[in-house]
């Protein structure tokens, strides 16, 4: 027909590029080559579509078990906590040390965002626009950890020299209290611990379940929470069996500085006891009497004192790790009997040190006591506290 268009269709792909393409794709998913022989093209697509549902199986059920945690830890009100950035003040002037720098003759201003850091790196950057005023020597700005967690929490003294942004006049920084406020992200680790401890609070009403439903409570009044808890019973401690002493226990709890307010005290009681009308069960024994009180602290302070190996480690990060190791150890120290013994101190000082010590050596001292001890504890209810520490290490020979 005049005007009309043949149509042309491309030949159809032979048996064996067919083939061919299909033993390629089959070797490409499985990493097996194969050939022509009918068994190996048996043996190639088997396993082919077995690692793929092998494959799918496994993921599934890692899906599978993320759910069933997510879900029972928001069940809980369970949730990993976001890193916090650390806090503080900085003082910028003419000069170090500050209280014997010049007057400037002219206005200086630091913008936000100006950068300072540590000897170790550790960043930190102005909040908002400040102005050194002519005729002065210094100023104060506040400032952020760039970075967030608890890495932030550096001493006073640890930024010390220039900023490192350009401001346009020769200036000096340091920090002359401490940063704080810094904490790090929560981890699969401690939403698990606390999702043991919630678990553990539940039913039974016995002493580890009792405690843990105390851990967490905080007071409405003045936003104190628990952190540490312990139940003691002066029946069992008075002798063997019921009627040796008096029925009941008692509660300490401790809001972590070793103390807790009446506020709290109280926040704790009605939150064992529970409350019909907020549908609260409670978590003490029905029956039983007890009394909630605030921890007796112990008061404990360390000392230490090193040589690094020249050429390892600056004798600066070493000491901040150190600190940060005993806090640490002392953080972790539960209600009597725990007790801090110097060889822990030791320990926590040496790990710090990763074994570039020349020379080490740690003190542990009761309440505000000059003479070493090896042990500091407590009686019943009681919980050692660290006041002071004190790190001095340097660079030997």
């Amino acid at each position: 027909m005049s005007g009309s268009v043949t149509l042309t269709v491309a030949a159809a792909p032979s048996t064996t590029q067919t083939a061919s393409t299909l033993l390629s794709l089959m070797g490409a998913l499985s990493g097996t080559a194969t050939d022509y022989v009918i068994g190996s093209q048996i043996r190639t697509l088997a396993e082919t579509v077995g690692a793929v549902v092998e494959t799918e199986g496994v993921a599934g059920q890692a899906l599978a078990f993320e759910s069933l945690v997510l879900g029972a830890l928001s069940l809980f009100g369970i949730q990993q906590p976001s890193a916090i950035a650390a806090t503080g003040l900085v003082t910028f002037a003419s000069s170090l040390p500050v209280n014997t720098a010049p007057i400037v003759p002219q206005a200086v201003t630091i913008p936000a965002n100006t950068l300072v850091q540590t000897a170790g790196g550790i960043l930190f950057q102005t909040l908002t626009n400040t102005t050194l005023a002519s005729g002065t020597a210094s100023v104060i700005a506040g400032v952020t950890a760039l970075v967030p967690g608890a890495a932030g929490n550096v001493n006073a003294g640890s930024i010390q020299g220039q900023p490192l942004t350009s401001i346009g006049y020769p200036l000096y920084v340091t920090n002359v209290t401490s940063m704080s406020g810094g904490s790090d992200a929560g981890t699969q680790s401690s939403a698990l611990a606390l999702f043991n401890a919630k678990v553990s609070s539940l039913g039974l009403s016995s002493p580890v379940a009792v405690a843990n439903a105390a851990i967490g409570v905080t007071s409405s009044g003045t936003g104190e929470t628990v952190q540490f808890a312990s139940v003691y019973e002066p029946w069992l401690a008075a002798g063997t069996g019921a009627g040796s002493g008096v029925a009941g226990f008692q509660l300490f709890v401790d809001n972590g500085t070793g103390s807790a307010s009446p506020s709290l005290l109280a926040a704790v009681t009605a939150w064992l006891n529970g409350s019909v009308n907020l549908n609260q069960s409670g978590f003490r024994p029905a029956g039983v009497p007890f009394t909630v009180a605030a921890v007796t602290p112990v008061f404990a302070s360390a000392a230490v004192s090193g040589l690094l190996f020249p050429g390892f480690l600056p004798a600066a990060t070493v000491s901040l790790a150190v600190s940060s190791g005993i806090t640490s150890y002392f953080n972790t120290l539960g209600f009597s009997p725990a007790a801090a013994y110097q060889s822990q101190i030791a320990g926590a000082a040496a790990d710090a040190g990763m074994s570039a010590f020349e020379s080490l050596t740690t003190y542990l001292y009761y309440g505000g006591s000059s003479t070493p001890v090896t042990v500091v504890s407590g009686s019943t209810g009681t919980r050692v506290i660290l006041t002071s520490l004190s790190v001095n290490i340097g660079v030997g020979s």
